[in-house]
């Protein structure tokens, strides 16, 4: 099993896996809620934070970002330390039934998300107003999640390099880089790559430990489709060697699920699609309990 090492900056938390790439569109929400679902199902408990500018994590677990009901506190007022984790946690949930209201989605059991916003667009502007705002959701999980809590914590991030994402990079251990199968998006992963090391390198004296573990190309083409993007998975291959993980192919299936609401794990537990993310759920240190 995948060992991994707890945040020095708080030896009691789980992993802290970062969802990121330079890029939109590479996979980074797909990935995270079918894989952290895949672990829940498996009896992982987890927290996945909605820090995307999207918001479409939340979105897929049931909730809206971009039409917060007035008085409901999400992730924004928690980086602006006007809640608590508590206060902006919820239980990750499914689609049932039609309409909007509680009844019509079921709790994932062991899965707890941290509800998105649109607000989310103005964190940078307002992170770089506070000397400290970088340290935001470290110091979050370093005071608010408990010892044994969860098993593993998980971000989606937005798909830029501004200081939210480096506030995201300060409170994570492992940056799980989606890209597709072009040369931009390599280009793109040995960037982050270094920036990841800079934020390290800037911080090491706050405890951060950032790195690089896992790759995953999205939308992996086979030979048939085109030599250019099986040499483009060759040389990710050559690259990032075990840590590069199985490639994704587009399916319809993961867009039902999102417009169904349905984790794929629940909407398609059969498809093809599972198939493969089952073995990259065993692979990255969540395989099903003997």
């Amino acid at each position: 099993m995948t060992q991994y090492t707890p945040p020095l900056y708080a030896p009691h938390l789980p992993p802290v896996f970062v969802m990121m790439n330079r890029a939109g569109s590479v996979g980074k929400t797909t990935f995270a809620n079918t894989v952290f679902t895949e672990a829940a199902l498996r009896g992982y408990r987890g927290l996945i934070v909605d820090a995307d500018l999207q918001s479409d994590m939340s979105y897929w677990y049931g909730y809206d970002g971009d039409f917060v009901p007035p008085g409901v506190q999400t992730i924004h007022d928690l980086m602006l330390r006007r809640a608590k984790l508590a206060d902006v946690t919820v239980p990750a949930r499914t689609r049932i039934e039609a309409g909007d209201g509680d009844d019509a989605f079921q709790v994932i059991p062991g899965l707890d998300l941290v509800r998105g916003d649109i607000k989310m667009s103005q964190a940078d502007g307002e992170l770089v107003q506070d000397p400290l705002g970088v340290f935001w959701l470290r110091d979050v999980l370093k005071t608010q999640v408990q010892q044994g809590q969860y098993d593993f914590i998980a971000i989606d991030a937005p798909a830029s390099y501004a200081r939210l994402s480096q506030s995201l990079l300060v409170a994570g251990t492992d940056v799980i880089t989606m890209m597709r199968p072009m040369r931009k998006e390599l280009r793109g992963a040995r960037a982050l790559a270094q920036e990841v090391l800079d934020v390290v390198a800037d911080f090491e004296d706050h405890g951060v430990s950032t790195r690089c573990s896992w790759y995953c190309v999205n939308d992996a083409k086979a030979e048939s489709q085109g030599k250019f993007f099986t040499n483009m998975q060759d040389e990710a291959l050559a690259s990032y060697g075990d840590r590069l993980l199985p490639g994704i192919r587009n399916a319809v299936v993961v867009a039902e699920a999102f417009d169904a609401q349905e984790p794929l794990p629940i909407w398609a537990p059969k498809s093809e699609s599972m198939t493969l993310f089952r073995g990259i759920t065993d692979r990255i240190g969540f395989p099903v309990k003997g």
